[in-house]
């Protein structure tokens, strides 16, 4: 047969059963290529979304002693056990996984965490215990799998076991695979001619496709309306797709769990141009910090909003500590840039509708963040680090069980998912209310987007806006909105005096009259006509003067503005950067 650098995994059913197989094609290429040329030596391997299929590229093709008669290396993917399993159920060399095991160490560390907190264990040697204690980076994926609940333990573990119990058969499996996956159309004729064989050996040649591992196959899906639960929708598949579907789950497949509910959700990272390396680094951090944000109030949407920026704060801890110079970022921008070598997140959500199963009820599909631009320096990456944290500040303390919580979680999402800055816009003047009403409880800090990171925002993904905040009349009348809201409900909210009154509704007010432009400035200039009558009431009847005036530049520079970008743009960045405030406006 002809070996190859590129492989193709065709996009046959547009769900993430597809990337699963990529992966697990790319996690067997990478462990064959290791185990005959060793590790350091083994050759670069690339994932690219070619539109109708995944191509899995190496830096040199395959060699055929790669493959040898006698060729047999253990399933990358785990066999999964817990305490009822029974000795003969294990298949021989084997990796294993114990479900009950991980989840006592699992135990074990938070306890021991929950101990500790707040002793200033930093620096000590309890750091380093503690760290020893963690749990491995997949044990949600153990977690979840071994749920019994999700009903796909037997046919995983049947799956995977297959492999070991086949082991004379390793070079027939593999070389099957490669002629496969060999031209971006596939071959059908080659699964036919190997199942002809394996049956011969008594093989298992079909598996029953597991909703885990084939989305599009689930029961009911495939009916026109939702009014039947149909058995014969779930087709089986052949073993050895199954079995690279099973493996490369382990690679991409990152389950969370919805804690109010109790829902699981499986975010499936889909590539656009990845090298395999740099995603087993970046992943095992991108775990690390879904571990560290496990939260009690952790909800469906903050779910998914909190995925997207770890994912993207995992990356660009990557490449902070790649130990580069500033030339590898003018050499290849796509190496900082996360949205340019991954599209999204393949998100599939199980809910437990009966005490005995998870149903997968919705299949989704979220882009990754568009916010990185093309960074040129390590302060350009510590600078959108710095924004990502303050949206995850923001957006930890929004309370999902609250209406108006919900509305402007489902806001932000379509943001940062969509790149859709109308919805970024509604969500900074919903979130005006929110900050008002929490200091308004009682609340001595809430967390809000600071002018600065709102600038790197913009700078890096919405360039076109940066001439409006970069305006000085701009700055002057975001500045006038946020001493008449945030700063004097804030210092009131810490029993502190303040001589200005709080402007309750000044950003809904604002942004409701930015359908009309006329409307906009009259209502605009009202506002800037009572905000300097007051400084001079102040300044009259106390002698002091604690914020600056508006002048009639700032009202020529704001209306030139809106003639330039429209009224609804400049009044939607108004509110935002009106009630920003910098941190040390907030001290």
């Amino acid at each position: 047969m002809m070996y190859q650098d590129t492989y193709f995994v065709p996009k046959r059913t547009g769900t993430y059963a597809d990337v699963l197989m990529a992966y697990g094609l790319a996690t067997l290429l990478d462990r064959l290529a290791g185990q005959a040329k060793g590790g350091f030596a083994r050759p670069r391997i690339t994932i690219a979304d070619a539109s109708s299929c995944y191509e899995v590229r190496l830096s040199e093709p395959v060699r055929e002693e790669w493959i040898p008669d006698g060729l047999f290396f253990r399933s990358p993917a785990p066999f999964l056990t817990n305490r009822r399993t029974q000795p003969e159920e294990i298949p021989p060399d084997t990796n294993l996984q114990d479900v009950d095991e991980t989840w006592e160490r699992v135990r074990t560390y938070r306890e021991s965490r929950a101990a500790l907190w707040g002793e200033g264990i930093r620096g000590t040697d309890l750091e380093q215990q503690l760290r020893d204690q963690e749990p491995p980076e997949n044990w949600t994926t153990v977690a979840f799998l071994g749920d019994w609940r999700t009903q796909a333990t037997n046919i995983y573990n049947r799956i995977v076991a297959q492999w070991a119990q086949s082991r004379d058969h390793t070079a027939d499996h593999v070389r099957t695979l490669l002629r496969m996956f060999a031209a971006p159309e596939g071959d059908e004729s080659v699964v036919e001619t190997w199942e002809k064989q394996a049956r011969a050996t008594k093989m298992r040649v079909r598996e029953t496709a597991s909703q885990l591992l084939n989305p599009h196959q689930g029961k009911g899906l495939n009916e026109p309306k939702s009014n039947a639960l149909r058995m014969d929708n779930i087709k089986d598949r052949p073993w050895l797709e199954e079995f690279l579907k099973a493996v490369g789950l382990w690679a991409c497949l990152i389950p969370r769990r919805v804690e109010d509910v109790g829902d699981w959700k499986a975010y499936v990272l889909a590539p656009l141009r990845l090298d395999w390396r740099v995603h087993q680094e970046v992943i095992g951090r991108f775990r690390r910090y879904l571990w560290n944000e496990r939260r009690r109030d952790e909800t469906s949407l903050k779910s998914d909003v909190t995925s997207l920026l770890l994912f993207v704060k995992a990356w660009l801890d990557y490449v902070e500590a790649a130990d580069q110079d500033d030339l590898a970022f003018d050499a290849d921008p796509a190496y900082a840039a996360p949205e340019r070598a991954v599209a999204g997140f393949h998100v599939a959500q199980f809910k437990l509708l009966s005490p005995n199963a998870y149903t997968m009820v919705n299949l989704s599909f979220l882009n990754l963040p568009r916010w990185t631009g093309t960074p040129r320096s390590r302060g350009d990456i510590l600078a959108l680090k710095e924004v990502i944290d303050e949206h995850l500040a923001v957006v930890r303390e929004i309370d999902e069980a609250r209406s108006d919580g919900f509305n402007l979680l489902r806001l932000y999402r379509e943001f940062v998912a969509g790149n859709n800055w109308d919805a970024f816009f509604d969500f900074a003047v919903g979130y005006s209310h929110e900050i008002l009403r929490r200091y308004d409880e009682g609340a001595r800090w809430v967390p809000t987007f600071t002018p600065s990171c709102l600038r790197r925002l913009i700078m890096a993904a919405n360039k076109p806006l940066l001439p409006i905040v970069e305006n000085e009349g701009f700055r002057n009348v975001a500045y006038a909105i946020r001493h008449s809201t945030v700063i004097p409900q804030s210092r009131k909210a810490r029993g502190q005096d303040y001589l200005y009154d709080v402007r309750y509704g000044l950003g809904a007010e604002l942004k409701r009259k930015a359908t009309v432009r006329d409307e906009f400035i009259v209502a605009l200039c009202e506002f800037m006509q009572s905000y300097n009558q007051e400084n001079a009431q102040k300044l009259e009847n106390t002698g002091q003067q604690m914020r600056r005036n508006l002048r009639t530049t700032d009202i020529d520079e704001i209306v030139r503005l809106i003639d330039e970008y429209g009224s609804e743009v400049v009044a939607s960045l108004l509110v935002a950067y009106g009630y920003a405030l910098e941190p040390q406006a907030a001290e």
